[in-house]
């Protein structure tokens, strides 16, 4: 008996040593998961809303600040998806910059519209009068701020555009909040 349990025992151990991934995990899926192809993540993602997928891809980006969203991508596409840890999961790392993962999670869409550009618009004017009242004039001419209110207000500029030009009343961004992944070796 005692030879049966070491042999099953060893078995384990030597399964789990050759096992081709790294797992974490905040919960198991609920219901059925669909396996979308990260290509076509963009197109297929409006009927996935609220749904469990599974995505592949190689991790291009893990935020600095926190590591609150990663960025998958593959090669020989241009498709890019923004992935973040659900309130179990924990923050990602920046040693999986470069590393093929498998993500589980729920589609996330993000609607842009008019109203939300007008509160944008008015978050930079008063960000931007608050931070001038701050700085009392001590502003470097040749140095410019990264995130400055002119770039900003250029960047609602042109979601406005890109809004007015659609044809619809909003525009769609869709991310998967993530419950688990494995690393792929």
């Amino acid at each position: 008996m005692k030879k049966s349990v070491l042999f099953t025992l060893s078995l384990f151990i030597l399964f789990s040593a050759f096992n081709s991934y790294a797992a974490v995990s905040s919960a198991s899926p609920k219901g059925d998961v669909t396996k979308i192809k990260l290509k076509n993540f963009k197109e297929k993602a409006g009927d996935y809303v609220g749904k469990t997928i599974k995505l592949k891809g190689i991790v291009d980006h893990v935020c600095e600040h926190g590591g609150k969203k990663m960025f998958l991508v593959e090669e020989k596409s241009d498709a890019r998806v923004k992935i973040t840890p659900d309130e179990n999961l924990a923050a990602f790392n920046q040693d999986m910059v470069g590393e093929t993962v498998e993500v589980i999670g729920v589609v996330k869409e993000f609607r842009l519209d008019e109203d939300y550009l007008i509160e944008m618009e008015e978050k930079i004017k008063a960000d931007s009068k608050e931070e001038s009242e701050i700085h009392m004039g001590e502003h470097d001419g040749n140095k410019k701020e990264e995130h400055s209110a002119e770039d900003q207000m250029e960047q609602v500029n042109r979601l406005r555009k890109k809004l007015k030009d659609s044809g619809e009343d909003h525009l769609s961004y869709y991310s998967v909040e993530a419950t688990s992944y494995k690393i792929l070796k």
